[in-house]
């Protein structure tokens, strides 16, 4: 019984780590022509994730690191 446990808790662990990810967002001025590229400058190792809309001459870029 207490190998079942623990195997259960073993699995549940490494399930929770596979979907593990960090997503951040920076916010971008219009008359700033950023692309994918920038997420490796501001966050090294991630990658771009999209385009969120911001407010007024701003918006958003997506990035997320697994």
């Amino acid at each position: 019984m207490k190998k079942k446990i623990a195997l259960g808790v073993l699995m549940a662990g490494v399930m929770l780590g596979a979907w593990a990810a960090e997503e951040r967002f920076y916010q971008i001025h219009i008359s700033q022509n950023e692309g994918p590229s920038y997420c490796g400058q501001v966050w090294p190792g991630s990658q771009f994730n999209g385009v969120r809309q911001g407010s007024g001459p701003y918006y958003y870029i997506a990035c997320i690191k697994y």
